[in-house]
C-alpha cells in the first residue's frame, strides 16, 4: 500500500443543480440518462454542454433537440488516427502531440465558455479518444468515464485486463459468464482511475465471442448495467459522498471511501435492484 492523504471528490459549485458537461462519441445512450435524471429532477441535475470529437453523431442531434448547447468536432481531420500510426513510433508520437494540441485547444474554449455561463461541477465522458494534457488538469477529481468492462477484473501480476477499445468481446473471449460497466475517475492512464462504482453484471447467455455477439452483449449492457451506474456515481458525486483513500488497489489505482467507508477495488458494485438513491 502507498500511503496518500484523503481527498473528497467535490463539485464547484455550491448552490443550485449539479452543472454536468458531457463528451460523446455515439449513440448518446449515457447522455440520454442524463438527460432524463434532469428531467425528472431539475433542481438537482443540469446537463450545461456537450461536446464531440465528430461532426455527425447521434448523441449532438440528441442534446439539441433536449435544447443543449452542442459542439461537433473535427478531430481526425486534426489529428488523423490512431490506427494509421500504431507501428511507428514516431508517428505515434507526432498523433498523440496532435491529439493533446486538439484537446488543449478544447480545454480553452472550454474556459471561455465557463467564464461567461459559469462553472460546471462534472465532466462525463461516453467518448471514443485518449485525452491528455490541460483538459485532464482542468477536471482533475471531477471527470468519470463510462467504459464497457468490469475493471475490477485483474491479471496474475495485479493489471486491469479488460481495458481499451473491446472489453466486452474481450471478456467473452476470457470466457466470463457476466460483463458489467464501470465508472470511473479519469487520470493520466490508460483506463487506469479510481473505480467508483459499476453496473449490474450482465449474463452472457451462450453468446460467442465473435463480433456480433459481442456487440449485441454490449447493447445489453447498455441497457441493464450501464444507466444503473453512471446515475449512481453522479448521485454520490453531486452529495459529496465519494473520496479517495490513502491506500491502493492491487492494480495501483487509489481505493474509493463511499461515506466514509473503503470499498472494494470496483467501488460501488450495483444490482438490478439497488437503490439509486441510497
Amino acid at each position: 500500500m502507498t500511503p496518500h492523504h484523503t481527498d473528497r471528490l467535490r463539485r464547484r459549485s455550491t448552490s443550485g443543480p449539479l452543472r454536468i458537461g458531457v463528451l460523446v462519441s455515439a449513440t448518446g445512450a449515457n447522455l440520454r440518462t442524463l438527460l432524463d435524471l434532469g428531467r425528472r429532477e431539475p433542481e438537482g441535475f443540469e446537463v450545461c454542454l456537450v461536446a464531440s470529437h465528430a461532426e455527425r453523431v447521434k448523441a449532438l442531434e440528441l442534446a439539441r433537440g433536449a435544447g443543449v448547447e452542442a459542439w461537433p468536432g473535427d478531430f481526425d481531420a486534426c489529428c488523423g488516427t490512431a490506427s494509421a500510426a500504431c507501428d511507428d513510433p514516431r508517428a505515434r508520437q507526432a498523433y498523440r502531440a496532435r491529439a493533446r494540441a486538439w484537446h488543449d485547444e478544447l480545454n480553452t474554449r472550454l474556459a471561455d465558455w465557463e467564464g461567461r455561463h459559469g462553472e460546471l461541477d462534472l465532466i462525463v465522458l461516453a467518448y471514443h479518444r485518449w485525452i491528455e494534457g490541460d483538459l485532464l488538469d482542468r477536471y482533475a477529481g471531477r471527470m468519470i468515464n463510462q467504459h464497457p468492462g468490469d475493471l475490477a477484473d485483474l491479471g496474475p501480476g495485479g493489471e486491469r485486463l479488460l481495458i481499451g477499445k473491446d472489453p466486452v468481446r474481450l471478456a467473452m473471449a476470457l470466457g466470463r459468464r457476466t460483463t458489467r460497466t464501470s465508472c470511473f475517475l479519469v487520470d493520466g492512464t490508460r483506463d487506469g482511475g479510481a473505480v467508483l462504482a459499476m453496473g449490474p453484471e450482465v449474463p452472457v447467455a451462450g453468446r460467442q465471442a465473435t463480433v456480433e455477439d459481442a456487440w449485441q452483449q454490449e447493447l445489453m449492457q447498455k441497457r441493464q448495467s450501464d444507466p444503473f451506474c453512471l446515475e449512481w456515481t453522479v448521485r454520490a458525486f453531486a452529495a459529496g459522498r465519494l473520496a479517495l483513500s490513502g491506500t491502493e488497489h492491487p492494480d495501483g489505482s487509489r481505493a474509493v471511501l463511499v461515506d466514509g467507508v473503503p470499498t472494494p477495488l470496483g467501488g460501488c458494485r450495483l444490482t438490478a435492484s439497488s437503490d439509486l438513491r441510497a
